[in-house]
């Protein structure tokens, strides 16, 4: 067996192995997505390694590039994403032999450190890895259709799927990406290092997932729809500009579109229109590891690291 750097010629033997070893999900495995995700991403080009034997692609790790920003400070980030083993070459150690050693490899490359969202079965993997709790990301939800909600939570188990609004024309993302005036300021909490390039690759050119834009000259909203357990969600993935413009924008998006629950990131100032509403640890796990940078205390139950929601769904 071979551990070796990844190459663009063996795309599409990682999607094979992803679809072979994992099957299929809400977010595809393809080679547009990967392309999109691992390829073109403005933070870098992924970090990938793979096992290989007797020519066949029989293990991935990936680790998507990430950059968080705290004032004029800039933290180098991976954020561990895919992973894959060969059903026929489980428990032989790849998967850890993978990671371990791209890790050493980028923190000889000055990457300060790792973070992820696993789920409950792989993360006590990545905790005996030398991973660390975060914490679960705080959610700020408004619920707009209770009674909905409560007949979704009886019915049990519902198909996700992301969903097109009927009035999208007016909510044109790209139309908002071109005319708005984006100051990204300087902030005194760790949150993404947002471009233009930055937002127009993670919402605008994003594959099979479609984002929306609510604006005027004092602020911008970016969101989505999804159905899921609990109904429709609208997520509030990212907001810019004033307060007060952008709880303006939220109220417009509230009383004029057909869902059943709002949502946003806890860390956000704003205030979600809406009657019943409650802000709890209600997102995913968050882990962290040190790499280059030993002290992750900011970073520590989200201490002093808020970020978007945008940040962490999809990948």
């Amino acid at each position: 067996m071979e551990i070796r750097p990844s190459n663009t010629s063996d795309i599409p033997s990682i999607i094979k192995l992803l679809k072979s070893s994992l099957g299929e999900s809400l977010m595809p495995k393809s080679e547009l997505y990967w392309q999109w995700k691992h390829l073109h991403n403005p933070f870098g080009a992924s970090p990938v390694w793979v096992a290989e034997e007797d020519n066949q692609i029989i293990g991935v790790r990936a680790f998507m590039q990430w950059q968080w920003k705290k004032g004029d400070q800039i933290y180098r980030a991976i954020r561990a994403v895919d992973t894959a083993t060969d059903p026929a070459h489980q428990g032989k150690g790849i998967f850890k032999k993978l990671t371990l050693g791209l890790l050493e490899q980028c923190e000889n490359e000055g990457i300060h450190l790792v973070y992820n969202t696993p789920n409950s079965q792989s993360k006590p993997g990545y905790l005996k890895m030398g991973w660390e709790e975060a914490g679960k990301l705080p959610i700020q939800i408004s619920i707009k259709k209770p009674i909905k909600i409560a007949i979704a939570k009886l019915k049990g188990k519902a198909e996700t799927s992301f969903l097109e609004l009927a009035n999208g024309a007016e909510y044109d993302l790209q139309k908002a990406l071109d005319q708005f005036q984006f100051d990204f300021k300087e902030s005194n909490v760790w949150g993404t290092a947002y471009s233009l390039n930055y937002l127009k690759w993670r919402y605008a050119e994003v594959p099979i997932i479609p984002y929306y834009a609510h604006f005027n000259d004092q602020a911008c909203v970016i969101f989505r729809l999804k159905a899921g357990g609990l109904g429709v969600e609208m997520r509030i993935c990212d907001v810019f500009g004033q307060q007060k413009a952008i709880e303006q924008l939220l109220d417009e998006l509230y009383y004029q579109n057909d869902f059943d629950y709002m949502s946003i990131s806890g860390f956000e100032a704003v205030k979600l229109p809406g009657i019943l509403k409650q802000n709890k640890n209600l997102g995913p796990d968050v882990t962290i590891r040190t790499l280059a940078e030993k002290d992750l205390s900011e970073f520590q139950n989200f201490k002093n690291w808020h970020p978007a929601l945008g940040d962490l769904e999809v990948f």
